[in-house]
């Protein structure tokens, strides 16, 4: 019996692969960053987080596909899981920029003076955010107040 060959992974919809795309751009930047660096302990630690922001970056693809199979969308969800999966990787997109970022103040301190001492305290801190940018957990959102009801405005809220 011949084996069955895995299906290709299906497309994203619009809003959860704005998600991926976002993160793999930043993963890139961070790539062409620590490509810019000379040899050295610099680029060396940049290099082995970009490995971790790698791996981070497939954690963002399994949640946009599982948000994808929740609620596919183009602009915003409306179900509650797929609400929590795109809080998540807001959370995840903006630590990957903070990252890139952090990235850019290294290689500038590199570039400017190598042998600087704040950059090993600078590549300490990345170092420890890149750790689980995706799988961080997300503090519970507020509940949103309950919509004044048109006679209490009458009124005077009684």
């Amino acid at each position: 019996m011949p084996r069955q060959q895995p299906e290709p992974p299906q497309a994203l919809s619009r809003y959860w692969n704005g998600y991926v795309g976002d993160c793999t751009a930043a993963v890139t930047r961070f790539r062409r960053i620590t490509n810019a660096l000379p040899a050295g302990p610099a680029r060396t630690w940049l290099t082995e987080i970009a490995q971790r922001l790698d791996a981070e970056l497939e954690a963002v693809r399994r949640l946009a596909t599982v948000g994808d199979s929740i609620e596919p969308a183009w602009f915003r969800v409306g179900e509650e899981p797929a609400k929590r999966i795109a809080q998540r990787l807001d959370a995840a997109r903006s630590a990957f920029a903070d990252a890139v970022s952090q990235a850019a103040e290294v290689a500038e301190k590199v570039a400017l003076d190598p042998a600087h001492s704040d950059v090993r305290a600078h590549l300490e801190v990345l170092s420890r955010q890149a750790a689980q940018l995706a799988a961080a957990p997300q503090p519970e959102p507020e509940p949103e107040p309950e919509p004044e009801r048109w006679w209490r405005r009458r009124r005077g809220g009684c």
